[in-house]
This record gives structure tokens, sequence and C-alpha cells, in this order.
């Protein structure tokens, strides 16, 4: 009995569990630090409970995102209502598509506001290339980084906080340490991160700020704060953006995903100045190819006497072309094709 009960597989405590699953994890992300392996290949796992849940992309609709008018009356409550910093970080995530958490993580050294391209000229724009979760920082979804332009709105909102920040701090949006004894402190100091550079401001302290907008924000209904990354795309998409330059600066794994999502703006229903100059034409409705009438349209729509020329060329009927027989084609039997010779292996 006793050899039988050494036998049996022993369960792990969960205590146990999570200890070596975050040394392991840790592990890995030294390893991303390093640029030792491109990706975080656990970086959405957890000790117990195995991958988070992960919803299918699914298209929003109208009243999921914000149009320019009302993203300028929220930006504008924003600012009497919030904190400068709260307002700072709102506006990353509407003029920039950042995530809630990639805005959140980003260093002072990612702020490239004075960057020249080689042709183009003076162009700021933004490194994203990390976020953070539960006092964990890790790479951005899918694990790839991206440069993320800069409007002149958000320049200049970045340019005035960032000259109210001192000068010893690395992060854009400083706070406080995490309280001693949580859990987004017990994974602050497993990290190995500087204590004294401090941390990103919560994302427990941004919802609070943000429900406290949403009660007073005029807006008719009350939205999450990814509507904000919602409004970034749709507002670029109306502006007459691409969706590979949507998904590339949204952070999309494909543009399946950005087409998927925001199909409604991807495909709008008109096709521009083209669009409204047919609509002003008289043009027949159905066609008229190859029938009798239709040269009597083209004549009304004053169609030139060429243009129907070479039209009443392409409809005529080409004509056959000569059959010469040779003398291979003289046998009555062959017909100027040889008969196949037998197969070695077919009897």
């Amino acid at each position: 009995m006793a050899r039988q009960r050494n036998n049996r597989k022993r369960r792990l405590q969960p205590n146990f569990i999570k200890q070596q699953f975050g040394f392991f994890k840790r592990m890995l992300t030294e390893a991303v630090g390093r640029k030792l392996i491109p990706i975080h290949p656990a970086a959405d796992l957890r000790a117990i409970g195995g991958r988070r849940r992960k919803c299918a992309a699914r298209p929003i609709e109208a009243t999921d995102t914000l149009t320019e008018a009302e993203l300028e009356v929220l930006l504008t409550w924003a600012l009497d209502v919030l904190p400068p910093r709260i307002y700072v970080l709102i506006c990353l995530m509407a003029l920039a598509g950042l995530r809630l958490g990639e805005a959140r993580a980003l260093h002072r050294t990612d702020l490239e506001l004075d960057y020249r391209h080689p042709k183009d000229g003076r162009q700021p724009r933004l490194f994203v290339r990390r976020t953070e979760r539960l006092g964990e920082l890790g790479p951005p979804k899918y694990g790839s980084s991206r440069y993320v332009p800069v409007v002149p709105l958000l320049e200049a909102v970045l340019r005035e906080w960032i000259g109210r920040l001192p000068p010893n701090t690395i992060w854009v949006l400083p706070a406080r340490l995490p309280r001693v004894g949580s859990k987004r402190r017990e994974s602050f100091r497993a990290s190995g991160q500087d204590p004294n550079a401090g941390w990103c401001i919560a994302e427990e302290t941004f919802r609070y700020h943000w429900n406290k907008l949403m009660r007073v924000v005029p807006l008719g209904r009350q939205l999450p704060p990814k509507s904000l990354r919602h409004a970034f795309c749709t507002i670029a998409l109306n502006q007459g953006e691409t969706l590979e330059w949507v998904s590339t600066h949204m952070g999309h794994r494909d543009c399946v995903v950005t087409q998927t999502v925001y199909g409604l703006w991807a495909n709008p229903p008109g096709l521009g100045v083209f669009a409204e100059w047919i609509v002003t034409q008289n043009l027949p409705v159905t066609s008229h190819f190859g029938q009798p009438e239709a040269v009597e349209i083209l004549e009304a729509l004053g169609v030139p006497s060429t243009t129907i020329a070479k039209y009443c060329a392409r409809l005529a009927p080409a004509p056959p072309a000569p059959l010469t027989m040779t003398a291979e084609m003289d046998g009555p039997d062959t017909c100027g094709v040889e008969p196949p010779s037998p197969h070695p292996f077919v009897l």
C-alpha cells in the first residue's frame, strides 16, 4: 500500500506553482530585455488558470466611437475637470491611438519630438516599445514595436507637460511606487526595476478619473477608455487614410483585424467626386451592349462617330480563317495525328 501511495502523482501546491512560474517568467523577461529572444512567449500566461481569455475581433458600431466634434467636446471637458497628467494620457490615446498600457509605460526617451526625416523633414513621433500590466513591463501586443506620428496638438500638449516634469524622472507619466504588500508591488520587486526611478501611473487611477469624466461630459452615452483608440482609427479612415496605414500605427496583427473591426469606416458607401459626377449624367440603367439600340443611345449622348465606328467594329464577327490541307492531314484515318505508341509495360 505504501508503494502504491508513493507512485501516485503528487499535487503541487498553488504557492509553489506561482513561485516556480514567476522565476520562469522573469527569466524570459530578462531574455527579451537582452534581445536574446524576439518576443515574450509567456507574456499572457498565468501560473494558475492558463491563458487569459481572449475575444475575437468584432465590428464596432457608430455608438462605440467618437466623432471629431464629440472628441473635441470630450477634450475640452477633460481639460477643465481632470488633473493634467490624466489629460495628457487621454490625448496620447485619442490623438496617437496608443493602448492604455502603452501610453502609461512611455519613457521620456520615447518622445522624439525633434526627429527629422532625411527626405520629408521634421516629423515628430513616438517610439512605442513597451507596455505595463500589473507592475510588469513587457513588449507591446503581438510583440512588435512601432513609431507613431505626433500631430501638432499632441506635440504642444507633450512639450508643455514635459516642461513641468522633474529632470530626474524617466517616465512621461510618473507616479508613486505600488502599495507595499500588493500584487503589483511584488511584481515590481521581482522585475528588478530601480525603486529610485519611480513607476508609471496606475490603471486604476486612470479609470477612476475616466468614470468621473463620463458622469459630466455631455455625450449622451457612457463609453469605455478604449473608445479613444476607436476614435483615432475612425477619424483617420474618414480623413482618407488607408487600412495599411491605420493597421501599422494602431499596432494591429494585420489588416484583417482592422478591416473586421472598422469595416463600417473602411468601406464608405460613396466613391468621392467620380460617384457624384456619375449621378449627374443621364446614363441608361440597363446595358445595351451588342444591341442595335446601343448605337442610337451613343449618338444621343454625343459620342463621336469615330468612337461609334470602333464600337461597331468590335461587334462585327471576325471572318473564319481559311482551312488549308497539308500532306499530314490528307490521310482519312489519322487526320494529321499520329497514333500513340504502345506503352512498353502495357500488354
